[in-house]
């Protein structure tokens, strides 16, 4: 028996030791995240309501850490912060993938009614249990509460699941070639907590079938929580930055690099050897003609890294991606407009085997780049040919 006992209480500390590992690894990824955001010098909705959501999954971690560890006044601190966070957090998603595609000032004051269920609940249920309310214990004996933040949660998350897909399919008509990779960290960033809720709903619901209860499931999820984290940095980092989409940073990166350090990215041999490269690739195998043309393919060709690539644009050609392989298309679609070709083929066809995805994009761009719509050129192009 006393074997049994020994062994037994070898195993709780055991997996005491792999908790506080877990929960030390979770608070150590927010506060790099949270230094990350904290540190952009201009920072826009969008920032902000990543600062609000890491701070929040922080408050769940202490929470936790307090609570293994028996922390009553840390414990008691932070449940003011993580008590209602799970009807906080959800919407505070839905808003982020909103405030990423819209600059409405006024977006904020627009959604707030998305925030009434966490007013409603910190209001009536985590400040009153703090104080040890006794109508707190009636609504623990008859509402499952983990149920109702799971099913609220998963629904948030769907929801701003198909927000996103919707915007990302108008992005792509609006700004030519847009390419899923440029937004793939917010749908990896939605997936990843999506399943995080998923599971905890599964153990939610065999709890309720299976008629236990037991105080370590919350710390499944949480595993859960920081292998999601670790898989978004590791993903941040070799796509971009830490926990950020480069599309929302790479402007102020390039502003940062050049107006405040003085410095760049890239030294002036490498702009150099850049430059051949990019040209020879553009000019000689006019890789712009593919419509599905992104970032990692030209990377891929000139055998860089996509980070550099990117700086190059920014620090020699002081130009986005796309907007540089835009400008090859209209050229490439002046020559041919200027040409007898255009008789054997109409105007959009032109624009789509110059790589344009749709004559919406075509017209578009081209109309931005020579201040004319692609059939006015093409007529221009006639008088002067018929003049000469």
């Amino acid at each position: 028996m006393e074997i049994l006992k020994g062994t037994y209480s070898i195993d709780q500390t055991l997996m005491k030791l792999a908790v506080d590992f877990i929960l030390i690894i979770g608070i150590l990824l927010n506060i790099i995240a949270l230094i990350g955001l904290l540190r952009l010098k201009q920072k826009k909705l969008p920032q902000y309501i990543l600062i609000v959501f890491w701070f929040l999954i922080l408050s769940i971690f202490i929470f936790f850490y307090a609570n293994l560890h028996d922390l009553k006044t840390l414990r008691f601190i932070a449940n003011y912060f993580q008590g209602g966070a799970r009807f906080l957090i959800p919407p505070l998603i839905f808003l982020y993938i909103k405030s990423i595609f819209s600059n409405k000032p006024d977006l904020l004051k627009k959604y707030l009614i998305h925030f009434v269920p966490f007013i409603l609940y910190f209001t009536f249920y985590t400040v009153p249990n703090s104080l040890d309310f006794q109508y707190v214990q009636l609504i623990d004996e008859y509402i499952n509460r983990a149920l109702i933040k799971d099913i609220y949660g998963i629904v948030y998350l769907s929801l701003s699941l198909k927000l996103f897909y919707v915007v990302n399919n108008t992005m792509k008509q609006n700004y030519s070639n847009i390419k899923e990779k440029d937004f793939l960290w917010i749908e990896k960033f939605l997936i990843c907590f999506l399943l995080v809720l998923i599971i905890d709903l599964l153990l939610t619901i065999s709890e309720i079938s299976f008629g236990y209860n037991v105080s370590w499931d919350g710390y499944i999820t949480v595993f859960f929580i920081v292998v999601a984290m670790s898989y978004l940095g590791y993903y941040g980092v070799t796509q971009s930055e830490v926990f950020l989409p480069d599309f929302l940073i790479q402007k102020h990166i390039t502003k940062t690099i050049k107006l405040e350090n003085k410095t760049f990215y890239l030294k002036d041999e490498e702009k150099e050897v850049l430059k051949q490269k990019f040209s020879q690739h553009m000019n000689e195998e006019k890789l712009y003609l593919s419509p599905d043309l992104n970032l990692k393919m030209i990377a891929d060709r000139m055998e860089v890294s996509e980070r550099k690539l990117s700086a190059f644009f920014g620090e020699v050609l002081n130009s986005s991606f796309y907007d540089s392989i835009n400008s090859f298309r209209v050229e490439e679609a002046k020559i041919i407009l200027k040409s007898n070709a255009v008789e054997s083929h109409s105007i959009t066809g032109i624009g789509l085997s110059c790589g344009f995805s749709s004559k919406s994009s075509f017209y578009r761009i081209f109309k931005n780049k020579t201040g004319m719509s692609p059939s006015v050129y093409r007529a221009l192009a006639l008088k002067e040919s018929h003049r000469t």
